[in-house]
């Protein structure tokens, strides 16, 4: 009986027993995080901050690939599914930064706006996100052959791993700060899409930054790096596309590879930025091309194709005018694709490219022309807001280029630029690296060993390219202030495919005295390791990950990878009156600023204040004052370098002007380490 009793009370005890250890697990846990917090409130800003951006990014890609599958995708049904997902992400992507424009130009830049258009969206485009999710699930890792793409995965791998989490960290790219995030910020603050003050730059086109300007109102300024990085991927992805289908898979191993091996796009990767934007969309106008010269017959015309070709035109052209190359060389292709026939079918298709680019490219061209009065600002036309005769020739700087200075330097501008050229410098401010470039003239020992069906595919490659490297060149040899190799950057998937197809044919010149195949992979796994070598110590230098994982504050970040610069557009911010206007001089930057702060874009405030008011620092001083400054930001450092390098016309007259306006005319507020200077203007009296 007593153990009868004693088992109808045991699941009780049970019970009890459970809770009390449950409780006191529960208690010791609660009491030592207590005592030893595993996070800071700051480490739990940066983590949400990091994800966020990530989810947003993410989101943003899925989004835009449901909407290009929804438009394109009976066109793409026969490509593989990195092919088909990428072009789809690309075309829809697009149509988001036109939507965008849309909403901007109709004073809808609200964040309750744009998750609105979110939502809206991924319910309209359910059942293509569910086919989305079919072509990943059919996406393959591919397998390499052997050790040395073995060693190519590993590289490329390793390389955009370190690439995305630089692009996690806070902005500090020169040209983000100067017009690619101050722009969405200032339409942000608007709620519009405007043109405040002088800043030229936003009078280009702006597929790119609208899209940064979604990213921003869904979850703020860290979503932008990460939707440049994601189209270095796309570019990656479409580039070795384009060379499996056109020269097979071995090609495309070393195609991938060569493109990765150019380290300013892997740093450009990094930024808010719209370089590897262009050069995807660039790489994608020549894959459809491709793809309707296999595909076109007199039963079967792949009118398709020619439509996805103008739409990837479209596109770029919103993105940079340098893209004009794109069209250009197209059209070429097409008509000698078509050379023998009527003359009515050579219209026809390029009317079927034509037609969607134009209406893709026009309305950033009607933009402008409501915001500045002129629909391809600052070019072309002397007219337009913040715009004259002088500026116009500031902007150019004709005559200062190599065919005045050193015409017999545009025969070795090339070489030049993949030895010399080093990314923040003033001589090709790039660096290639020595792979990329230099395989194209490979394609000359080995052209007899391609067959007739990719020496096609290869003449058409090398037209793209030679018509993108004239217009590069012919700007070198205009003005100096295009002596930029990242100019070059939209014709870098071509050349990686070309590279690529060269390097793979390396083996049908190998003889029993010189394995000339495996001389060149030696040669390319060298300069990977030693690529990646530097790209490890350059992040190391950055060190991105504190601030990614918030064991480091977004300010002391930015702090510490922009100098003085920081402090002194912190004090901007936070020490003068609210009411303050603020003109800088010699420095570009203003996305840092939330107060009333005017940049010097195109660095020649002072000398186009001169052109108009005269050497008078009593005028200037008055002009400015009468225009709502209050304040000057000197760039001490930038100024004094420019004066010293000369070519900037900065005559002693002008610098005794700058002296006596400062002496007579200002009051010296701050300096910050002898590289800034802040002055507050005196008032008339």
């Amino acid at each position: 009986m007593s153990d009868m009793t004693s088992e109808e009370h045991t699941p009780a005890e049970n019970i009890a027993k459970a809770v009390g250890v449950i409780l006191w697990l529960f208690a010791i846990t609660a009491g030592y995080f207590w005592a030893h917090k595993p996070f800071t409130v700051d480490v739990l800003d940066g983590l949400s901050r990091s994800l966020s951006g990530i989810a947003a990014w993410l989101g943003i890609t899925w989004l835009g690939a449901a909407l290009g599958k929804r438009v394109a995708g009976r066109w793409l049904t026969g490509e593989e599914p990195m092919t088909r997902l990428t072009l789809s992400a690309g075309i829809g992507l697009g149509l988001l930064s036109l939507l965008m424009l849309a909403l901007g130009l109709l004073g809808g830049l609200h964040r309750v706006v744009a998750w609105g258009l979110v939502l809206v969206l991924g319910l309209l485009l359910w059942p293509s996100s569910r086919s989305l999710l079919a072509d990943l699930r059919m996406l393959q890792v591919p397998r390499p052959k052997n050790g040395f793409q073995r060693w190519l995965m590993i590289y490329g791998g390793l390389s955009l791993l370190l690439t995305f989490f630089l692009a996690l960290a806070p902005p500090t790219g020169w040209d983000t700060l100067v017009y690619h995030l101050t722009g969405p910020r200032l339409f942000l603050e608007a709620g519009r899409i405007a043109h405040p003050f002088d800043l030229p730059y936003l009078g280009f086109p702006q597929l790119g930054e609208m899209q940064f300007t979604l990213g921003m109102l869904l979850a703020g300024e860290q979503v932008a790096p990460l939707l440049h990085f994601g189209y270095g991927l796309m570019a990656f992805g479409i580039t070795v596309s384009l060379a499996r289908r056109a020269f097979g898979q071995d090609a495309a191993w070393l195609a991938g590879a060569l493109l990765l091996s150019v380290p300013s796009l892997l740093s450009l990767m990094t930024r808010a930025y719209v370089d590897a934007t262009l050069l995807f969309y660039a790489t994608a106008t020549l894959y459809t091309l491709v793809r309707w010269r296999e595909s076109q017959t007199d039963e079967n015309p792949a009118e398709s194709w020619l439509i996805l070709s103008g739409l990837f035109c479209g596109f770029s052209g919103g993105v940079k005018y340098t893209a004009v190359v794109i069209p250009m060389a197209l059209a070429v292709s097409i008509v000698w694709i078509s050379r023998h026939k009527r003359v009515r079918v050579i219209v026809g298709r390029l009317l079927f490219v034509a037609a969607p680019a134009v209406l893709l490219v026009l309305p950033w061209t009607l933009e402008n022309w409501f915001t500045t009065g002129n629909p391809v600002y600052p070019f072309f036309l002397s007219g337009g807001i913040y715009w004259d005769q002088w500026r116009r020739w500031w902007f150019g700087r004709p005559g200062t280029g190599l065919a005045a200075t050193a015409p017999w330097r545009l025969l070795t501008a090339p070489i030049e630029a993949v030895i010399l050229g080093t990314e923040g410098a003033d001589l090709y401010d790039a660096t290639i690296g020595p792979l990329l470039l230099p395989s194209l003239p490979l394609l000359i020992a080995v052209w007899q060993k391609l067959t007739r069906k990719a020496r096609g595919v290869a003449g058409h490659l090398l037209l793209f390219f030679a018509v993108g490297y004239a217009f590069w060149l012919n700007g070198l040899a205009r003005t100096a202030l295009l002596l930029q190799s990242r100019l070059l950057s939209l014709t870098f998937g071509a050349v990686a495919v070309l590279g690529g197809a060269a390097l793979e044919k390396l083996q049908a010149l190998r003889s029993p005295q010189l394995a000339v195949d495996w001389l060149a992979r030696a040669v390319i796994s060298l300069v990977l390791a030693l690529l990646l070598m530097s790209g490890v110590t350059t992040f190391l230098q950055v060190n991105p990950l504190p601030v990614n994982l918030g064991l480091e504050t977004r300010d002391e970040y930015l702090t510490r990878r922009l100098g003085w610069y920081y402090p002194t557009i912190e004090y901007l911010n936070n020490d003068l009156p609210e009411d303050s206007v603020v003109l800088f001089l010699w420095e570009p930057r203003s996305y840092h600023c939330t107060a009333d702060c005017r940049p010097d874009a195109l660095l020649d405030r002072w000398l186009h204040t001169i052109e108009h008011h005269g050497r008078d620092s009593r005028s200037i001083a008055a002009a400015w004052r009468a225009a709502g400054a209050t304040h000057l930001l000197l760039h001490r450092t930038g100024y004094e370098k420019l004066v010293e390098d000369g070519f900037d016309p900065i005559t002693e007259a002008d610098q005794e002007t700058l002296r006596k306006l400062l002496r007579n005319q200002t009051v010296k507020l701050k300096d910050f380490g002898g590289a800034y200077q802040v002055y507050a203007l005196r008032d008339q009296g």
